[in-house]
């Protein structure tokens, strides 16, 4: 299941505000881009992006995917 880490607890930083409006994309852990998601127009929250990640396919799981709005690192299935 793929993981993010763009929740915040205990005083963490806010990684999403400066990119909510950028591109969320999949990519294979050898690079290869798996899907692309422009963003909602208020913007990628946790929630949101947990959401869609429901409907991912399960074949990212054993394959192994990262995350990223933008180039941004905000997640992946080996976390």
């Amino acid at each position: 299941m793929l993981k993010f880490i763009t929740n915040i607890e205990n005083g963490e930083p806010d990684i999403l505000s400066n990119v909510a409006e950028k591109s969320f994309m999949i990519l294979s852990l050898d690079g290869q881009l798996l899907a692309r998601y422009e963003p909602p127009l208020d913007g990628w929250t946790h929630d949101k992006l947990t959401q869609l990640a429901s409907e991912f396919p399960h074949q990212w799981d054993y394959c192994g995917a990262d995350a990223l709005l933008g180039e941004s690192f905000i997640g992946s299935t080996e976390i």
